[in-house]
């Protein structure tokens, strides 16, 4: 159990990160008056900014805390414990919070920004 446990938080992690990474590469695409790769991958160039919330730094917490429980529950006698059980399963919920909340301010964000930038338009 522990290990499907372990399994799925590491996929909630992963799928997490990388739809928020694909949500800030289409918020960066859609915002790009004339699209260039330079430009894409420019750190200056940035046309919005992100902020973390509260969720995303407990959620970040939560995660490493999850990485030490498990590398470090042969050590301390947890492998198999309710405490390490549970605690993986409070952070899977506050990932999907987290992302909800995310995906939640990118509605916000890509509203914000014109349906079709100038260089995509006919």
């Amino acid at each position: 159990a522990v290990v499907s446990t372990q399994s799925t938080g590491v996929g909630i992690i992963l799928g997490r990160d990388i739809i928020l990474l694909s949500g800030g590469a289409i918020v960066k695409y859609r915002s790009m008056d004339k699209f260039s790769l330079r430009g894409f991958f420019s750190m200056t160039d940035a046309n919005f900014e992100v902020k973390p919330g509260w969720h995303g730094k407990l959620n970040m917490c939560l995660q490493l805390g999850a990485v030490i429980g498990c590398l470090g529950a042969p050590l301390a006698g947890l492998q198999g414990s309710d405490i390490l059980q549970n605690y993986l399963y409070l952070t899977g919920i506050m990932g999907v919070y987290s992302l909800v909340q995310y995906l939640l301010t990118y509605r916000r964000v890509i509203g914000k920004i014109d349906k079709k930038p100038e260089w995509m338009k006919d």
